[in-house]
């Protein structure tokens, strides 16, 4: 038999061979590669000595350093007139508090659909109906803040789903000399089983 001659099944078991040790000696040479990194990353924790070592982590707690206080110049002092005055200016008196201008008749800018879903469960399955009057606070981009004045009847959970349909809607706010303000609104809400 002629030895300076392989067969194909030879060639390939010496090619897979050659790869396998080729891949183990990247895969040592991988792992000596991040061994020396540790090292030197984590150095300082290895000891060279075999006593037992404790480490400790405390926390220390500093008073705040005082923030230099930036000292003010004492105020400029005028040169006092020795004639009296006799221009000075009273204080203006203070403005009176705004009131709220009260909506008659609102441009609704957004209302909740399908207001049927607010209607109190139990007095629906009952066929209960109601109503509610509320007064509402409306602000200057016209969304609503409002309390109940009366819930008839009582007790069915009207006045609650009133609250929340008119937390849904927003209106045009009212209007002073081209400027939004604040408004005041009444608003009844009924509450039919039939629609």
């Amino acid at each position: 038999m002629n030895q300076g001659v392989h067969t194909p099944e030879q060639a390939a078991r010496s090619l897979r061979v050659v790869r396998l040790v080729s891949f183990a000696a990247s895969a040592a040479l991988a792992a000596v590669v991040l061994l020396a990194l540790a090292s030197l990353r984590y150095a300082p924790l290895w000891r060279q000595d075999d006593a037992p070592h404790i480490f400790m982590v405390s926390e220390m707690v500093r008073e705040p350093a005082a923030l230099p206080t930036q000292q003010t110049p004492p105020p400029r002092q005028q040169p006092r007139s020795t004639e009296p005055q006799t221009d000075t200016l009273p204080a203006p008196a203070p403005s009176p508090p705004v009131e709220p201008v009260v909506i008659t008749s609102p441009t609704w800018v957004e209302r909740p659909r399908n207001p049927e879903r607010y209607y109190p469960r139990d007095a629906f399955m009952r066929g209960v109906a109601g109503e509610v009057v509320l007064d509402c606070d409306v602000d200057v981009v016209g969304r609503l803040s409002c309390i109940v004045t009366s819930e008839t009847p009582a007790g069915q959970g009207f006045g609650d789903a009133a609250l929340r349909i008119a937390g849904a809607h927003v209106m045009r706010p009212a209007m002073q000399d081209g400027t939004p303000v604040r408004g005041r609104y009444r608003m009844v809400v009924p509450f039919s089983p039939s629609g």
